[in-house]
């Protein structure tokens, strides 16, 4: 499997805001790198990244995400390269 780019995360998570992508799927396709028994995950940051956005879709409760669209601005901005 290879390793993702951090424009790719980035772009995923823009597109959460954008409503073109559930958080479920993308917390899914996170997961698949952050839950292989040997991941290939070279870049720190993007394994930082990784394992933050495979919990986009965590619940505070039935009704409410923990991480709110403010908290995937915020990683957006500090993420992104400049």
């Amino acid at each position: 499997m290879r390793q993702p780019t951090r424009e790719e995360i980035i772009s995923k998570l823009k597109l959460i805001l954008q409503g073109t992508i559930s958080r479920e799927e993308v917390a899914d396709w996170a997961s698949e790198y952050v839950m292989q028994d040997e991941p290939n995950i070279t870049d720190d940051i993007i394994w930082e990244l990784l394992q933050i956005v495979s919990g986009v879709d965590l619940k505070a409760n039935p009704d409410e995400y923990l991480h709110v669209e403010q908290d995937i601005k915020d990683w957006i901005d500090k993420y992104t390269i400049k």
